[in-house]
């Protein structure tokens, strides 16, 4: 555990360890969030939805939107 002013001056450091162990920041000496490595083989989207509710809501507004096929953004686009 190190606090969040130490988290921030050695934030290379940091994410470097994070991937032989997890880190958790404290803010005010109560533990805040941890620092975890994303593996190659994660999928970022996925890990956007898991932990960001705004992220989710965005994504599912914007899936219920008209869309269009990818040769109609192709014409767009020249």
């Amino acid at each position: 555990m190190i606090p969040l002013s130490k988290a921030k001056a050695n934030l290379s450091k940091y994410a470097r360890d994070c991937r032989k162990e997890s880190i958790v920041v404290t803010v005010n000496g109560e533990p805040s969030f941890e620092i975890v490595p994303i593996n190659p083989d994660d999928d970022l989207i996925d890990q956007l939805i898991a932990h960001n509710p705004k992220f989710r809501k965005m994504l599912e507004a914007r899936l219920k939107g008209k869309t269009i096929s990818a040769d109609e953004m192709r014409k767009r686009l020249r």
